[in-house]
C-alpha cells in the first residue's frame, strides 16, 4: 500500500464539538476504480475562504459536512495538476478533450494530426504527451446528471451536488481521482500553474459578474477580499465603465493596511473609487460619489462579495431602479428587509450565485486569463504566499489576520 501526505478534517456529528484546525496525515494513494475516472498528481492547490471556514469549524459547514460517509475527508477544492492515469472510458474522453480544449497549439496539432480520439487514446505516448505539455484543473462540484436542474443544463444548482473537499476527498494531497467529465485541460504555457490552481475561485467571481451584462455599465463591488478583487478585475475585462469598490477595516486590519493592500490592487484591476465603509465619512462619501457619477440614478449592478448584512444595506442604497444585485458572499444569521421599499417598487432584481456555470463560466474566465489577466494576477502580487502543504496552518492564519490574499500550497 502506497501512502501520500494529505490534510484532513474529521467528520462532524450532531450535538458534539467540531474541533478547529486541520490534521496533516498520511493516506493511501487513491487508485482508479471506475472506467470514467482520472488520476491526477496535484502540483499546486490553494486555500479558499470555505477552507478557512472548515478550519474554524463554522456551523453552516458543519451542517453541510455531516453527510460524509467516512470518518474524515481530505479538504481543498482548488488545484492544478497533471493527469497520470485514466480508466478506459476516461482515456477516450481525454483524447477528445485534447482535440476540443487545446486548440491552435502547434505541438498539440502535430501530435493529434488527423487521428480520431480512439487512435489518440491508443497511442503508447499519450500520457507522456499529457505529462510534458498539459496541466489540468477541475470543476469540483460533482453533479448527478439526473435531476431537473442537470437535465436543464443548470449543473451549478444540481440538487445532489457533492463538493470535493467538503463531501468527498479533495486536493490537499499529492493525488486525487475525479470523474473525467469534471476535468479541464490547459496547454502549459497558456496560463501559469499557480493561477490554474485557483481557477475554481476565479470562476465564482466570474459567474457573479457574468450574471449581469456589465459592459458599459456602472458597478459597485462590495467586499474587497480575494473574491472582490477578482470580481473587479473580471468586471473591467468584461467592459464595466465605472467600478466602485468597498471594504471595511477592523482590528489589526487597519485603514492604512486596507489602502496599501486590497485597495491598491483594486485600483490596478480597474476600480475608479475605493471606500472604507467602516469609517462613517467614507460610507457617506461612497453614497454621494455613486450618485454624482450616475446622474443621481445609482449603479446598474451591485456585486456583493462580503457576506455582510451591512453591505446588503449599502446595496439597496446605491442600486438604481431596475438594477441588479448579485450575491455571492454568504452571511450568517438573518436580516429584516422591507421588500416593498427596496425590491418591489424600485424593480430591483436579486440573484443568488453558487459555484460556476458548467462550462460557460470556465470558457469566459479561460479566455480573459489568457488575454492577460493571469499575468496581471502574478505581476501584481495577488498570490501573497507560496507554501509547502505542511504549512497549511501558516497560510490559514495569514488569511485570518488579513496579511494574505491568495495562498498557494505545494504537496
Amino acid at each position: 500500500m502506497q501512502l501520500m501526505k494529505a490534510v484532513i478534517k474529521e467528520k462532524p456529528y450532531p450535538g458534539k464539538d467540531w474541533h478547529k484546525g486541520f490534521k496533516l496525515t498520511e493516506k493511501e494513494i487513491p487508485e482508479i476504480k471506475n472506467s470514467d475516472e482520472v488520476k491526477i498528481k496535484v502540483l499546486a492547490t490553494a486555500i479558499c475562504g470555505t477552507d478557512v471556514g472548515i478550519y474554524n469549524a463554522k456551523d453552516s459547514l458543519k451542517d453541510s459536512m455531516m453527510i460524509l460517509d467516512t470518518p474524515d475527508v481530505i479538504v481543498g477544492h482548488e488545484f492544478s495538476g497533471k493527469i497520470v492515469d485514466a480508466g478506459a472510458k476516461a482515456k477516450l474522453q481525454l483524447a477528445q478533450m485534447l482535440i476540443d480544449q487545446v486548440k491552435g497549439i502547434s505541438v498539440v496539432k502535430k501530435f493529434v494530426g488527423r487521428r480520431s480520439p480512439i487512435q489518440l487514446a491508443s497511442d503508447p505516448n499519450f500520457f507522456k504527451f499529457l505529462d510534458k505539455y498539459i496541466y489540468c484543473s477541475a470543476e469540483m462540484h460533482v453533479t448527478c446528471g439526473k435531476c431537473v436542474q442537470c437535465k436543464a443544463g443548470d449543473y451549478h444548482v444540481c440538487q445532489n451536488t457533492i463538493i470535493r473537499g467538503l463531501h468527498g476527498d479533495g486536493s490537499y494531497a499529492e493525488y486525487l481521482t475525479l470523474p473525467v467529465e469534471n476535468i479541464r485541460l490547459f496547454y502549459k504555457t497558456d496560463i501559469p500553474l499557480e493561477v490554474i490552481a485557483f481557477m475554481d475561485a476565479i470562476g465564482n467571481a466570474t459567474h457573479t459578474v457574468q450574471s449581469v451584462d456589465v459592459k458599459g455599465k456602472s458597478v459597485a463591488i462590495l467586499g474587497c477580499g480575494v473574491q472582490g478583487l477578482m470580481a473587479t478585475a473580471v468586471a473591467k475585462y468584461l467592459g464595466a465603465k465605472k467600478i466602485f469598490v468597498t471594504d471595511a477595516s477592523h482590528g489589526e486590519f487597519t485603514h492604512d493596511k486596507l489602502e496599501n493592500s486590497r485597495f491598491r490592487l483594486a485600483r490596478l484591476y480597474g476600480a475608479k473609487h475605493c471606500f472604507d465603509v467602516s469609517i462613517d465619512r467614507e460610507k457617506e462619501k461612497f453614497y454621494k460619489t455613486v450618485l454624482e457619477e450616475t446622474n443621481n440614478a445609482g449603479v446598474d449592478a451591485v456585486i456583493e462579495m462580503s457576506g455582510n448584512y451591512k453591505a446588503y444595506e449599502d446595496a439597496f442604497k446605491v442600486i438604481r431602479m431596475g438594477g441588479t444585485i448579485s450575491l455571492l458572499g454568504i452571511p450568517g444569521g438573518q436580516m429584516v428587509t422591507d421588500f416593498a421599499k427596496h425590491i418591489i417598487f424600485p424593480g430591483v432584481t436579486i440573484k443568488g450565485i453558487i459555484g460556476r456555470r458548467v462550462w460557460d463560466t470556465w470558457d469566459v474566465m479561460t479566455e480573459i486569463l489568457k488575454k492577460g489577466l493571469a499575468k496581471k494576477f502574478v505581476k501584481t502580487g495577488f498570490i501573497t504566499h507560496d507554501l509547502p502543504l505542511e504549512k497549511v496552518d501558516e497560510g490559514i492564519n495569514a488569511i485570518m489576520k488579513g496579511d494574505a490574499l491568495k495562498v498557494i500550497l505545494r504537496p
